[in-house]
């Protein structure tokens, strides 16, 4: 997967995984420096220009096994939307959640098993993820402390196994655009199960919204109208400011001791012109600032919200680019 296309895939959780930094978010670094152009001109990962999957919504984020996880693509396209398909599998083999525990060599690996299309997303069948979870104990037993065994178990019943659904999106004639992985998390008593809510996103003075619509995924304007911008202007794209959905939830700390983790919300950027001062932004500095492009037009925007433990939400809108 592309460095520019993990932008909805792979914002890193605070449990179970315990590392901060992986070899693919320095990619495009290493790019640069092996190919010398280091002082060329990037487009930044805002933007906008083919094909791109800015997110996975998993609900919920956080499941028991034996509930049901539904997955929906968000894609976004230089026309606002993407004529693409994605598909989905995943590894529910004892080897694979004996690795999310950090326990790489226990079990023999297995094989993934396809995700049935389901309207515009797929479904992990909550029988599926039952029946793993209950051939991963049986072979982990009574194992004492100190064993891999153990291990595994410990991490399942205090801060749940991670499970790795592989993403494919691919364009309309079939032609792999994008391989990826989106996390859902996997645990007995789940806690902090919620995605972030649909976003609320004001443009200037003009306040959009996606709660309480027909599609979830759609920022429309409150009041009549779609934002106006004049033409090489700047104007302030701020997210609703309440941020009491955020959660708590059961973490490991790097003694592998049990903690309490906090969520935090981070806020993706995205358009098919125009430029943001920053991609991504964060409390206390949620706003972020829009140049609009030099041309009169509409130009689509997205938002995409995540809270840091695997919950997304996301939109798409408009603003309308006047001469000046």
């Amino acid at each position: 997967m592309t460095a520019a296309a993990t932008a909805g895939l792979t914002r890193p959780a605070r449990a179970p995984s315990l590392r901060s930094v992986r070899p693919r978010d320095l990619l495009p670094c290493l790019l640069a420096l092996a190919l010398g152009c280091a002082g060329e001109d990037f487009e930044p990962p805002s933007r906008v220009n083919g094909p791109r999957l800015l997110a996975v919504v998993a609900t919920p984020p956080v499941v028991a096994p034996g509930d049901d996880v539904r997955l929906v693509p968000f894609a976004a396209g230089p026309d606002g939307a993407a004529d693409v398909t994605v598909a989905f599998e995943v590894d529910l083999s004892p080897r694979a959640l004996a690795t999310a525990a950090g326990q790489e060599s226990l079990f023999d690996e297995g094989d993934p098993i396809a995700l049935e299309p389901d309207g515009d997303g797929a479904v992990l069948d909550g029988a599926d993820t039952e029946a793993a979870i209950e051939r991963v104990l049986a072979l982990v037993g009574d194992a004492g402390p100190g064993t891999d065994e153990h291990v595994v178990r410990l991490v399942y019943e205090t801060v749940g196994l991670v499970l790795r659904v592989r993403v494919t999106m691919r364009d309309a004639e079939g032609e792999v655009l994008v391989e990826g992985f989106k996390r859902v998390l996997l645990m007995p008593e789940p806690e902090a199960a919620d995605n972030p809510p649909p976003p609320r996103v004001r443009v200037g003075e003009t306040w959009l919204s996606a709660r309480g619509a027909g599609d979830p995924f759609r920022c429309a304007p409150e009041a009549a109208g779609a934002p106006e911008v004049a033409a090489g202007a700047e104007v302030t794209f701020a997210p609703e400011p309440d941020e009491g959905w955020l959660e708590t939830y059961p973490a490991l700390d790097l003694d592998g001791r049990l903690v309490e983790g906090t969520e935090n919300a981070y806020y993706s950027w995205f358009a098919t012109g125009g430029d943001f001062t920053l991609d991504v932004t964060r409390a206390p500095d949620r706003e972020v600032t829009w140049t609009a492009p030099d041309a009169a037009g509409t130009v689509p925007f997205w938002l995409v919200v995540r809270d840091g433990h695997l919950g997304t939400s996301a939109c798409r809108a408009e603003v309308s680019v006047v001469a000046p």
